[in-house]
């Protein structure tokens, strides 16, 4: 089979796109004819290695991915080959979804939703499971709640939008440029800031009146947490779900003044299991027209070095890589 491996670490030009084995399932796994898989920043970490995981090069990479069960192992029980699913969760301490075939857990297989393409059900995993986590779980997000969702033109952020939106909270968002404003709004947005020509802060007070928001998800708290201590009310949250810089600096004063909770989440620690429960959440949810993935690129398989240097620029939703 055709995979994205790499042998050593570094930039997008390490990744080549090979033949090797296609994998047999074990006892209690899953092998998966990969139909999609998405690009996420967690394979660029991994890629860097400035994630380090279990498993080191040569390796696969890819935490996401859509596709049909070809073959169950010994000892699966509620998978079956035919079913149509969709995971995440791949390429720390396994080899991951960046070819045709993978291999999972069967506490990782999700049905798929059926009103969506392989494509789009690719882009669920990782960034619905993320938003979910700090939306629902971190901070609990409450009905008539105010939130900012910061960086909602990427694939967490415009998750994130619709998650807050079909929570019936009022959804405050921040993207950059008119054409991501404009496309933000359509996913549930109330208000949506220009981050490029607009003071987040002072836009903020203004249609908050004031107040300030109840919640801010925070998807690069390094570069944001001052501005979100700003905007937040008295006991208001900051939801820290990821960051390019590890040192953070927290200006201790202006947090305490404003009672503030800074929730760090990772969806990882919900387990397996965890992670597929909010994911069958979202599923039914997406069948039901509450929310829909976001996908704004489809590439070749092939071409992942090309989806790599476009998910380190300007981009709208998910890149989706296709074998």
């Amino acid at each position: 089979m055709k995979a994205v491996r790499i042998h050593e670490y570094g930039g997008p030009e390490v990744l080549v796109y090979e033949d090797i084995e296609t994998p047999a399932p074990g006892p209690d796994q899953v092998l998966v004819h990969v139909r999609a898989a998405a690009v996420n920043p967690v394979d660029v970490a991994v890629r860097t290695d400035s994630f380090p995981t279990p498993r080191q090069p040569p390796k696969t990479l890819g935490s996401d991915g859509a596709g049909v069960v070809e073959a169950v192992g010994p000892g699966v029980r509620g998978v079956a080959p035919g079913d149509e699913v969709f995971f995440t969760g791949l390429g720390v301490g396994t080899e991951g979804s960046y070819a045709e075939y993978a291999l999972i857990a069967p506490a990782q297989a999700v049905r798929k939703p059926a009103n969506v393409s392989f494509e789009e059900s690719a882009a669920l995993g990782l960034a619905f499971s993320t938003a979910w986590y700090g939306l629902a779980r971190r901070a609990a997000l409450a009905v008539g709640e105010t939130t900012l969702i910061q960086g909602a033109g990427g694939g967490v952020g415009s998750a994130a939008v619709q998650l807050a939106h079909a929570k019936g909270a009022r959804v405050l968002a921040t993207a950059g440029g008119p054409d991501a404003v404009a496309r933000v709004r359509e996913l549930g947005a109330d208000e949506v800031i220009d981050r490029r020509s607009a003071d987040v802060v002072s836009e903020v007070k203004r249609l908050t009146e004031g107040r300030g928001v109840d919640v801010v998800f925070e998807t690069v708290v390094s570069a944001n947490l001052a501005a979100d201590l700003a905007m937040i009310v008295k006991g208001g949250r900051i939801v820290c779900i990821g960051s390019p810089d590890p040192s953070i600096q927290i200006p201790f004063g202006t947090a305490t003044a404003v009672d503030a909770s800074l929730l760090f989440a990772s969806s990882s620690n919900a387990k397996r299991a965890g992670v597929a429960e909010i994911l069958g959440e979202v599923a039914a949810m997406v069948e039901r027209g509450e929310l829909r993935p976001v996908v704004g690129r489809v590439v070749p398989l092939s071409q992942a070095r090309e989806a790599h240097e476009l998910l380190a620029g300007h981009h709208f939703g998910k890149i989706v890589l296709v074998p």
